[in-house]
């Protein structure tokens, strides 16, 4: 494996939605069962849609030679009573980048910066992706619950690992 010269830094919504519209169908591309959205839904909407899912979410990119190679948001959880929670969402590496530590430092950069605002950050994964599974393992999360058939893929069901993180213990 190539070694790449990679830094983790947060996403702009107004300068950074082409960078990031292009890992993201990458990753709905590349690895369809990995995410609760399908690239049809994403493929042919304009570059401002992109920027507007990005003021959503808190987003940080891994970039390597002006490019994505990785990429990952979180939110908070909007309920009152649910504020204290995180939501981990769109985490994805391109090859090049795997193996080398990219997706332990996007995790580690969600949880400095979720860590000032929520007490526990949670996850959903397809719970036949071991190496995604592996990587949230390796990062502190832990498995609290498997929803049966919560990932439909055309006529195919995956079941969803809910993980958590506490961050103030």
């Amino acid at each position: 494996m190539t070694s790449i010269e990679w830094r983790i830094r947060r996403v702009h919504p107004e300068v950074d939605a082409s960078l990031w519209r292009e890992i993201r169908l990458e990753g709905l591309r590349e690895a369809p069962y990995a995410f609760a959205s399908h690239i049809d839904e994403w493929k042919d909407r304009p570059l401002r849609d992109f920027a507007a899912w990005l003021n959503r979410a808190t987003h940080f990119v891994a970039v390597a030679d002006g490019r994505a190679v990785g990429t990952i948001a979180w939110t908070q959880v909007g309920a009152s009573a649910g504020r204290h929670r995180g939501q981990v969402v769109g985490v994805y590496v391109r090859r090049e980048g795997r193996g080398l530590g990219i997706g332990d430092a996007l995790l580690a950069s969600v949880a400095r910066h979720a860590s000032k605002h929520v007490l526990q950050l949670e996850l959903g994964v397809a719970g036949d992706n071991a190496p995604a599974i592996a990587l949230y393992k390796r990062n502190g999360y832990e498995e609290f619950g498997r929803l049966p058939r919560g990932y439909r893929h055309g006529d195919a069901f995956r079941d969803e690992v809910q993980m958590l993180r506490r961050l103030d213990t």
